[in-house]
Order: C-alpha cells, then structure tokens, then sequence
C-alpha cells in the first residue's frame, strides 16, 4: 500500500508539544508536511508557560529531516490565536491543514465552578477555534484548498463533573457544521474528531488495572489516522463528526424523532403526545440546517419544491 503523503503542506497543530497533539505534529512531518508546533506549555488547567515543549518537537522534526517552526503564544489570548496562522504563513507561504487539539481540562462539581474558569475553557476551545479558522479562512480560500481539524471530545454528550467543559467541546459541532457548508464552495473541508487517548491527564490518575488498561488500549497513535486523513487532499467528507479511541472509529450522528404535528398544540396535551415525541423508532438524521429546515418546513404543511402548501401529516 503506498504511503498517503502531506509533501508540499503547511499544517499548523496546536497543543503539538505533548500528548495526541505531539503525535499528530511528528507524524505529518514523517510524511512530508512542513508543521507549525504550537504549544504555550501550560499545565493541564491552563496556567503556567513553558517554551521548550515545542521547542524540543521542533527540534525531534528537523532531527529526522523534516521542517517545523514552533508558535509559544497562548492561544487563549486573541494575538497568540491569530498568531499562529500568521506564523505559518510568514514562515512557509501558504496554510494547508489546521489542526486544533489544544485544550485544558477544569473539573469540579457545578455549585463550585466560576465564571474565569468557564471563560478559560471556552477560550481555549470555542474562541481560539473561531480566532484561528477566522484567520485561515481567507488563505485557505485564496488557495482553494484547506483542511481545517476540530478536536473535540465526547464530553459533549454531557458529562456531570464537567458542565463547563462539555458546554465548550459540544460548541465545536455547531462550528464544524456551519464552516463545512460556507467552505464547500470555497475547496476548505472542515471535520470533528472526538478522542480518547492515554495523556498526561490520565497520568494522574491513581495507579489501577484501569489506569494500565488505558495505557495499554487507548494509545495516542491510534487517534492520528482519522485525523491525518482528514487533513489529507484525498479526504472525502465535510461537516462529519467522529468518535475514535483504541482503534475504534465511529460516526457522530445528530437527528431528531419524527415527532408530531399539532396546530392547536397546548400545554394540557403534552403529557399524552410526549411518548410520540421521544419515540426513535424513526429518525431523520441532519448534518446541517439545511437539511434540518426542509424536514421541518415539510412536516409543516409547506413544499418548498412547489411553495404550495401541503396536507401535514
């Protein structure tokens, strides 16, 4: 099987200086990519700075005969976010492929969570995500072509501990949507990875044939395949959304119950329509608002393709 190479692209990998995100950064340079490794080097909670993270991927890269560049600015902050895509034009012409794995990870019970440390989480993920593709978009249009890579987690499901985190990963599905539909015109293909690895977050965990199992199983190398591919030319979808841990690979789906229609819909009758409501026996599945609105409008009594109104079901 011939080897699916990055020659001639410019990819930028946030959180690149340990961890899944490292891994991604020295496995797209082993095939080709010039790489911007960003990394502020901050703790697991966001605080704190170390430059040589990145610096020492950098170093590993150009050791094996590749070319990178490190990007230390806290991507937090708007300049460290805008930054790191002007970094990697200033440094290699063009932008092909933006990868955002960074994150940090702030838990608690909710009663005891505070406003800094929803805005640190929602900074690092839903602002610098906006920030940074906001700053590739006209570059990645201009060259008709970009690979833009959200990292997400299955937190989004909801996970109680972690409301706020949750809150700021499920954002990304919003925004990978949206951009992936403005982007198909434009050669940009916008995607969601939500992964589970063993990183240094696991590491503080207590020792347990658990905690071993996740070493032994959940192995960082084993989230870069989907990634890459979707930062490859050959990549074939947009707007998708995938679950990955182990070797597992899954597509995240969204969709809503066939429902019921009532134009004389009351409070009094919710209780005995809700069983209707909540039932899965059939569900359309949108990828986006386009395809929600038309199913919406339909069940409504109106046929866009006539713009007749029809019979409701």
């Amino acid at each position: 099987m011939t080897d699916m190479r990055f020659d001639g692209r410019v990819a930028l990998v946030t959180g690149a200086g340990a961890g899944m995100g490292k891994v991604h950064a020295l496995f797209l340079a082993s095939r080709g990519a010039k790489v911007v490794v960003s990394d502020a080097g901050t703790a697991t909670d966001g605080t704190g700075a170390d430059s040589h993270l990145a610096q020492e991927v950098v170093d590993a890269i150009r050791a094996a005969g590749g070319e990178a560049t490190p990007w230390i600015a806290n991507l937090i902050e708007d300049e460290g976010a805008r930054g790191a895509v002007r970094h990697a034009v200033q440094s290699y012409g063009r932008l092909d492929i933006l990868i955002h794995n960074a994150g940090i990870a702030l838990s608690g019970p909710y009663m005891e969570e505070t406003a800094d440390r929803m805005d640190r989480l929602l900074g690092v993920n839903t602002r610098a995500a906006c920030l940074m593709t906001r700053e590739a978009w006209p570059v990645m249009a201009g060259q008709q072509h970009g690979r833009i890579v959200l990292i997400g987690s299955t937190a989004m499901y909801g996970m109680g501990g972690s409301t706020h985190y949750s809150t700021a990963k499920a954002s990304y599905l919003g925004l990978t949507r949206a951009l992936a539909e403005e982007g198909g015109a434009l050669g940009i293909k916008v995607n969601l990875v939500c992964p589970a690895a063993a990183t240094r977050l696991v590491d503080t965990m207590d020792e347990s044939p658990f905690k071993q199992w996740i070493f032994d199983t959940l192995k960082p190398e084993l989230v870069t395949p989907i990634v890459a591919y979707l930062g490859h030319d050959s990549c074939a979808v947009t707007g998708e959304a995938f679950s990955t841990a182990g070797g597992r690979l899954a597509k995240i789906v969204v969709g809503e119950t066939r429902g019921i229609v009532d134009s004389d819909l009351t409070l009094e009758k919710i209780p005995g329509l809700l069983g209707r409501v909540l039932d899965e026996d059939q569900i359309d599945l949108n990828r986006n608002f386009s395809e929600f609105a038309p199913i919406m409008m339909n069940a409504l009594g109106y046929a866009a393709e006539t713009e007749e109104a029809a019979p409701a079901d």
